[in-house]
């Protein structure tokens, strides 16, 4: 009976050192701050792998593994990539869009 108790306490043990290193090392790995970080997407034509990018990094955000301002930055969308870029500016309320013109001013104030 002993050995059973033991063999459990051990196992539980061992489950919670992980969870504490595993815990650890997400918090290491994940940036501290987002103030001032931008991931930005370049839309161009009509946006062929645009929603795949962005839905990549909407996931990352959910996850919580990216803090940052999500951007399309629209560098040559012609009218359906625009109108993909504003679906997805709509389904994903984190998502930025902006003109190339923007996009500068807001690294020139960063």
């Amino acid at each position: 009976m002993y050995v059973f108790f033991g063999s459990v306490l051990a196992l539980a043990c061992m489950a919670g050192l992980c969870c504490v290193v595993c815990l650890l090392y997400s918090k290491m790995l994940r940036p501290h701050s987002a103030r001032g970080t931008m991931a930005v997407v370049w839309g161009v034509g009509a946006g062929e792998e645009l929603e795949q990018r962005v839905r990549s990094l909407v996931w990352l955000q959910e996850c919580g593994l990216l803090r940052c301002t999500v951007m399309i930055a629209d560098v040559g969308l012609n009218e359906e990539g625009r109108a993909l870029a504003a679906r997805l500016a709509g389904r994903y309320p984190v998502l930025t869009l902006c003109t190339r013109e923007e996009l500068e001013q807001r690294m020139d104030k960063g």
